[in-house]
């Protein structure tokens, strides 16, 4: 058995000359429908945002000017709204839903979902791009995509046929993400700063110097917009995480 190791060719597409096509749009969404859900409760939903007024406004939230241009934008939603309201159940009795169980199974079956969804994508020639972004203001999202009690916007993904081909962006060393039956040794990643420094340095587009290092220091400087309030957000919509 050969594995297929297709997916090494993922690039991260911001450009793109078309959306799919209908046809293909309803065989994608099929695909993330299939995806392995935690205890097959299916607590995702996907929202298909072609309305030009509602891209451009979530192209501001996330700050990503390209969500308002050709392809087509997913946001992938973690919702225990439709299954609480199929088991006709009530606040107080629906804590397996609106607890930790209930939303970490709702985040890995969008997050599992939107993932699937790119590789079948990928795989047919087109290409995209995940807005973790989408988190940025949660309520305005909310509120823009109608979102009812017990549902939160997980991620976003702009998908379409790529309009450009950047460069593979160079990964962790194989040995610093994998262990062997307990947490990897520590590796000396200068290396990998100098390896990712070139690839900035020399691609494309918006070419800088940057190390990794320098990447996770700029980190804890960005501005984290209304994340720090997810808490409180999810407690608006009716999800109990207590510490």
């Amino acid at each position: 058995m050969t594995i297929d190791n297709s997916a090494l060719t993922h690039r991260s597409i911001r450009t793109f000359s078309a959306a799919p096509s209908a046809a293909d749009q309803r065989v994608l969404e099929d695909v993330a429908q299939a995806t392995s859900s935690s205890n097959f409760l299916q607590q995702v939903t996907l929202i298909k945002v072609f309305d030009p007024q509602k891209r451009q406004r979530i192209a501001d939230l996330t700050n990503c000017p390209f969500v308002a241009g050709e392809g087509l934008l997913y946001v992938f939603v973690l919702d225990q709204h439709r299954n609480i309201e199929t088991a006709h159940l009530t606040e107080a009795t629906a804590s397996h839903f609106t607890g930790w169980a209930g939303f970490f199974g709702g985040v890995a079956d969008a997050e599992l979902a939107a993932q699937n969804l790119l590789g079948a994508a990928e795989r047919s020639g087109l290409g995209g791009c995940f807005r973790g972004s989408v988190l940025n203001d949660p309520r305005q999202m909310i509120a823009l995509l109608n979102l009812p009690r017990f549902t939160f916007p997980v991620l976003g993904l702009m998908v379409g046929v790529p309009a450009e081909a950047p460069q593979h962006k160079p990964r962790l060393p194989h040995a610093a993400v994998v262990g062997e039956n307990t947490y990897p040794a520590a590796q000396d990643l200068q290396d990998y700063d100098t390896t990712l420094n070139n690839y900035y340095r020399t691609r494309q587009w918006n070419a800088r110097e940057e190390t990794f290092t320098d990447s996770l220091l700029g980190y804890t400087k960005t501005d984290l917009h209304h994340r720090l309030e997810i808490g409180q957000i999810l407690r608006e919509q009716g999800f109990h995480l207590p510490q």
